[in-house]
């Protein structure tokens, strides 16, 4: 299993709704807005790091009003 923090920033009064959408997301465990250059932190675990890059770059990245992403990978 492979463990993931997702830091994420976006348009500015659209936390809610791109929380929201990272909830449907598969493999998504935890969601919480935070303040700082971050506005989202999800923690995210996949079988493996493949499947992990996909849901990333295929789902949360594709999220309307997401700007930019910052993976922190658990060891």
């Amino acid at each position: 299993m492979t463990k993931a923090f997702v830091a994420i920033h976006c348009e500015t009064g659209k936390e809610n709704q791109v929380i929201r959408s990272i909830l449907e997301i598969k493999g998504v465990k935890e969601v919480t807005g935070v303040l700082g250059l971050y506005d989202v932190i999800a923690e995210i675990e996949a079988q493996d790091s493949i499947i992990l890059e996909q849901t990333i770059t295929k789902y949360v990245r594709k999220i309307p009003h997401v700007l930019t992403t910052m993976t922190l990978i658990v060891i």
